[in-house]
């Protein structure tokens, strides 16, 4: 297939209108390295806001015996998590792919990464395993309909007083700060391609229903913010433990963040350019200028581009 170069960033020549495409989510689009730069940059940016790899709302931490992290991509929250842990504690990555897994030879031996689809049944001997089960950036993989099941299995392999920590953002919540014409229209590309493929730009207001019709309860937010938990808490009444706007995040990753954010949504780009998905702002022809323009919008100086970030925390039943 040809390609041609915009930007920097390589738009290939559209598919033909009659071909079969499976899905419109971006998966094995970009190569393995760069993807993986991607999402530990966009890990470290949560990171960095909430001040923790565990909310305080778990007690007792040291005393965990086994953790599992669910759409563990690179693995890179759970190996990180390893260097605060006994190395007592099982730590358990799950993914439906193996390709950003790390090398093994990297890890402490407590650390495990194994194939897991989480929309399909739930081994057996994973069941009531884990004090905690940690899920995070699922919002462009889920079917509306698929939240809830997503809930369901994760509860049998939690212990009876274990807990969920699930963190998000609903990608109705992307924008460019300050708005510009092209930099907010790349912004809105997440949205856009989160409901052409059946999925909810604003999934995260309702995870906190799909945890408690599975047997949790909702741990409520800090009364005030910690010296680990940066942003102001969040209204409880929503059910987010924590919820950082993008007008919000800490200064001192507003540009890396933002330049990260900006190279995926070119990807984005790309990627529906190759499959000739209509859209009301670009077509494959036009989609090299589109790019350049919001590359020259998001540049130094320029506008930055955001999500909300949002954690829900629950603690199953005894």
């Amino acid at each position: 297939m040809e390609s041609s170069v915009a930007g920097g960033v390589i738009i290939p020549q559209p598919i033909a209108p009659n071909s079969a495409t499976k899905s419109t989510y971006v998966v094995d689009f970009e190569p393995v390295e760069k993807d993986r730069v991607r999402l530990n940059i966009q890990y470290a940016g949560f990171v960095e806001n909430a001040g923790h790899l565990l909310p305080p709302a778990i007690p007792d931490q040291r005393s965990l015996t086994a953790v599992a992290d669910i759409a563990t991509g690179t693995g890179i929250w759970l190996t990180q998590l390893s260097e605060l842990l006994p190395s007592t504690v099982a730590l358990d990555g799950f993914d439906i792919t193996d390709r950003l897994f790390p090398d093994r030879s990297t890890l402490r031996e407590n650390v495990s990464f194994s194939l897991l689809d989480i929309l399909g049944p739930v081994p057996e001997n994973l069941y009531e395993k884990y004090d905690v089960v940690h899920i995070q950036w699922l919002f462009f993989v889920l079917k509306t309909d698929e939240w809830d099941r997503v809930a369901r299995n994760v509860a049998k392999m939690i212990k009876p007083g274990g807990y969920l920590v699930w963190n998000e953002t609903n990608p109705g919540s992307s924008q460019a700060i300050p708005p510009t014409r092209v930099a907010s229209q790349g912004a809105r590309l997440l949205e856009y391609m989160c409901k052409l493929r059946g999925g909810d730009p604003f999934c995260c207001d309702s995870i906190p229903t799909h945890l408690r019709n599975n047997g949790f309860t909702i741990i409520p937010p800090p009364t005030e913010s910690l010296p680990e938990y940066i942003p102001n808490p969040p209204d409880a009444n929503t059910g987010f433990y924590l919820h950082v706007a993008g007008e919000a995040f800490k200064p001192s990753i507003v540009e890396k963040w933002s330049r990260n954010y900006a190279s995926g949504l070119c990807s984005l780009i790309s990627f529906m350019a190759q499959h000739n998905i209509p859209n009301e702002w670009f077509t494959p022809e036009t989609a090299g200028g589109f790019v350049k323009e919001f590359l020259k919008e998001t540049g130094e100086g320029g506008s930055r581009i955001f999500f909300d970030l949002i954690s829900v925390v629950g603690r199953k039943g005894a």
